[in-house]
């Protein structure tokens, strides 16, 4: 499934780790958004636990490369997509979803 306006996607572990990426930007960069983007979600994640009792689902951010996009699969890992600002979100949602379930079957 392609996703027009996509700059890159990663999948990183629970710590924000890479496991596999694919990007229009360097690696590198596209590694430390990860991580970064790894740490607020875990924050985030401990936020929506600890005041509603519930879990996370998804989390949108506006970045300065983009619009991010993240989205967990099982515990133990997260998918993080990159969009261009200029484009919307509802196709590069529809995505995540697909890949996340995409990859909770390999799991």
């Amino acid at each position: 499934m392609e996703t027009q306006g996509a700059v890159g996607a990663i999948f990183l572990d629970r710590e924000g780790e890479e496991i596999a990426h694919y990007t229009s930007l360097s690696g590198d960069e596209m590694k430390l958004m990860g991580a970064h983007y790894g740490i607020v979600w875990l924050e985030i994640e401990a936020m929506v636990s600890r005041h509603l009792a519930a879990s996370a689902a998804e989390a949108i951010f506006a970045a300065e490369k983009g619009i991010c996009l993240m989205r967990p699969v099982q515990k133990e890992y997260m998918v993080l997509l990159l969009v261009n600002p200029s484009e919307g979100i509802g196709q590069a949602r529809r995505w995540l979803r697909w890949a996340a379930a995409e990859i909770q079957k390999e799991i």
